[in-house]
């Protein structure tokens, strides 16, 4: 049996299953009616250039559908098709610029990204920009990459979700894992970077496929050895166990399908494979001896219907959902006339097509499933829950049996607990389903070696299905939501300021607001920040930020101090931080010291500082010490011992009562301050703000000898002048130093000028 297309809208899970096509029914009815879309040829006539025609390199041809636009789709056949509304217009064929020169244009690969495709075209990467109808070049190499991977996020216009689709691969297949070119790129295609990973070099097998799944968070390889094939990923815990061996042979298709669910389908003319999600999914697949199955793959069973169709035509056919239940075939035709193509559509409404087979399915179990995360990206940080609710009604006399899965349960953990909830009005009972998920580190059900690493953030989904569920439960889809274990976005850290420099008028809000500068001696500030007086400084004048940092804080200098943080989660306090973080002076200005030592700070291991953190770090920047490399020097660590006891210990916070002591210098301070305890939350909580130090007198310009030198001379010679003193009065020099000084007193000075003037009288 041959296959020409398939498709299916939902899935998850790694353990291939081989898809043994036993029909349940063999039923000789149309399957839908065909309809001739040849509109909108004009259109096309003006903009249409002469250019290298686009084909497809594989005989069999298939569409790659949007993952988050329902309506557009890429037909690779004969030639390429790019649709925005499902095939209902005709379209030209996809060209791409002589000046380019790709030889023949063959197409081994295309995903969609952002607002334009990536095609693999003759081994090199091609992007092609369908909103201004441009091309770009993106990867030129020696290595014939035949195949893109991307994964895509449609849930939340979130980070955790938007950054999903950054990521892209572009990968060789046919060459030993060991030797295999995989390249990446985290800026949704527009620049690569080859991509090494050391556990490549210990695998065996040739490579096949290359993945990484964010529901995992893990790399994941498809490895051939001979003619059996096998999943294996590079990262702890699913490095240790490898995915069951299936039959391979010659080429395999891959379709990687949306939602995050990590759901493969691999087939060739004779196999066909899927990955096992634990929840139902639907599948649809047509095949070369005019043959239409459609079904579910289920937790328990797989039904299928097969339907032959002799009106179906297979030549270039392909295969698509529209959406939930609803099926498209889509056939190209062309005529000389015109350089569009027209299509044949069938549509098939799997709800009208099971009713005129009259087959007695089942009635569905279930008359309500509905979850408040359907279709929505949940944040769960570093030791947070997160509470969840579904609500179920069964038919009447029918007892459904509800299923929850996880996509990550290394990471993720959940517990679940079901309760009567009143009843319908219909008088059937309502089911409310409380799911309460945490991380699994946390959750007391995983042996260590079952968890993932707690530090590094991670994606799952969360399937709400019913077990055995069937075709009759089309309309009562899967509950499924993402939820991300990681940085809370809404989460920022504010610097308590209960006293500043502007209630106490040391310095004026409307002075600072008009381009307020103030100068750092050259010699009070180290721009590589290793707090060192550097020769060739100068006196540096600083622009002071009025509106990113208010008023600076007041701090008397030479007194112990700490800032107070608080944790903010959008426009609500959530508490005080009281665990460790780091700070540093943004222009380099070490004029302040730590109260702690290395050695008073208890810590077993020598402790991490900024001027060591720059040093071992690519960038020498401020963003070299973080939570991702910050390591708690309280505990045992062989690769740094204690050496110098006496260093500075330059963190703050957390169980020591470390702090800082300002140097008899007043003015501005401008600290960056960040959460380094990567145990408190996944986000890089980084915060600037400024500090007004004040009470230090000037600094002596003389050195504390000379200085003393001074004052000792000083008292020696008054010592002096009151011993020489009275033995002047008692001689005749003496005499007339006391007579001279009455002379100058004011009393002596009136009786002078009183006589002058008696004497002008006479």
């Amino acid at each position: 049996m041959a296959l020409t297309g398939l498709s299916c809208p939902l899935g998850i899970s790694f353990l291939l299953v081989v898809l043994t096509l036993v029909l349940s029914q063999d039923i000789d009815i149309p399957v839908c009616s065909y309809e001739l879309i040849e509109t909108g040829k004009s259109d096309h006539v003006k903009h249409y250039l002469i250019e290298d025609v686009l084909y497809y390199a594989y005989k069999d041809p298939q569409i790659i559908k949007h993952p988050c636009n329902q309506k557009m789709a890429l037909y690779m056949g004969i030639k390429l098709f790019l649709t925005k509304d499902n095939f209902r217009r005709s379209l030209i064929p996809l060209n791409i610029p002589y000046t380019f020169q790709v030889g023949i244009p063959k197409v081994t690969a295309a995903i969609f990204s952002s607002s334009k495709l990536l095609l693999a075209i003759n081994g090199n990467v091609f992007g092609y920009d369908y909103e201004d109808n441009t091309w770009i070049a993106i990867l030129d190499t020696k290595e014939y990459l035949a195949n893109i991977y991307a994964e895509y996020c449609c849930y939340s216009d979130d980070y955790s979700c938007t950054s999903v689709s950054n990521l892209v691969l572009a990968y060789a297949t046919g060459e030993h894992v060991s030797q295999a070119h995989v390249y990446l790129s985290k800026s949704l295609g527009f620049h690569f970077e080859k991509l090494e990973l050391p556990q490549m070099k210990t695998l065996n097998g040739i490579l096949e496929g290359f993945f990484f799944f964010h529901s995992l968070s893990k790399y994941a390889m498809l490895l051939r050895n001979g003619k059996v094939g096998r999943f294996v990923y590079t990262e702890p815990p699913l490095n240790e166990s490898w995915g069951m061996p299936f039959e391979m042979s010659g080429h395999i298709n891959i379709i990687n399908l949306p939602g995050l669910k990590g759901y493969l389908i691999l087939w060739d003319e004779k196999h066909l494979f899927f990955t096992n999600n634990c929840v139902e999914n639907e599948l649809a697949l047509l095949t070369k001896s005019k043959k239409f199955f459609y079904g579910t793959l289920g937790l328990l069973s797989t039904s299928l219907i097969d339907i032959e169709d002799d009106g179906i035509g297979l030549q270039n056919a392909a295969i698509m959902f529209e959406s939930v239940g609803n099926i498209l075939i889509v056939v190209p035709e062309h005529f000389q006339q015109s350089p569009a193509f027209d299509f044949t559509i069938c549509p098939v409404n799997v709800q009208h097509l099971l009713m005129d087979l009259e087959i007695g399915l089942k009635t569905c179990k279930a008359e309500i499933l509905r979850g408040n995360f359907n279709k929505k990206l949940f944040v769960l940080d570093m030791n947070e829950t997160l509470k969840l609710s579904a609500t179920l009604v069964p038919q009447p006399s029918q007892s459904p049996v509800p299923v929850i899965t996880v996509s990550n349960p290394h990471s993720l953990g959940f517990k679940v607990k079901m309760y009567e909830d009143g009843y319908t009005y219909d008088g059937n009972t309502i089911f409310t389903l409380n799911i309460f998920l945490m991380q699994q580190h946390v959750s007391g059900r995983a042996h260590g070696s079952f968890v993932s690493n707690i530090k590094t953030a991670t994606l799952s989904t969360i399937t709400l299905d019913l077990i055995d569920r069937g075709m009759s439960c089309i309309d009562l889809q899967p509950q499924i939501g993402l939820i991300s274990i990681g940085c809370n976005w809404n989460k920022r850290i504010i610097i308590r300021r209960d006293l500043t420099a502007c209630m106490k008028n040391f310095l004026n809000p409307e002075e600072l607001e008009n381009n307020y500068t103030y100068i750092l001696e050259k010699t009070s500030y180290d721009g590589s920040f290793h707090s060192r007086k550097q020769p060739d400084n100068k006196d540096l004048i600083v622009d002071y930020d009025y509106e990113r940092l208010g008023c600076p804080l007041l701090v008397y200098y030479n007194s112990p101090w700490k800032p107070v943080i608080e944790l903010w989660k959008e426009s609500d306090f959530v508490e005080v931080v009281k665990t460790e973080f780091i700070l540093i002076e943004r222009n380099g200005l070490f004029t302040y010291n730590y109260s702690l030592t290395v050695g008073k700070a208890l810590c077993k291991s020598q402790a991490q500082s900024w001027s060591s953190m720059i040093d071992a770090s690519s960038t020498k920047d401020l963003n070299a010490w973080n939570r991702e490399n910050y390591v708690n020097c309280h505990e045992h660590n062989e690769n740094v011992p204690l050496l110098s006891p006496q260093a500075e210990y330059q963190i703050l916070g957390g169980s020591s009562s470390n702090s800082i002591i300002f140097n008899q210098r007043n003015g501005i301070y401008i600290f960056l301050l960040r959460i380094v305890d990567p145990y408190y939350s996944y986000c890089d909580l980084t915060t600037v703000f400024s500090v007004y130090v004040y009470g230090a007198f000037p600094k002596r310009t003389l050195p504390e000898y000379v200085v003393a030198l001074l004052i000792i001379c000083f008292m020696v010679f008054l010592l002096w002048f009151g011993y020489v003193i009275p033995k002047l009065t008692k001689s005749n020099y003496g005499n007339r130093v006391k007579l001279f000084c009455q002379n100058l007193c004011p009393k002596s000075k009136k009786k002078a000028v009183k006589f002058h003037i008696d004497k002008l009288k006479k």
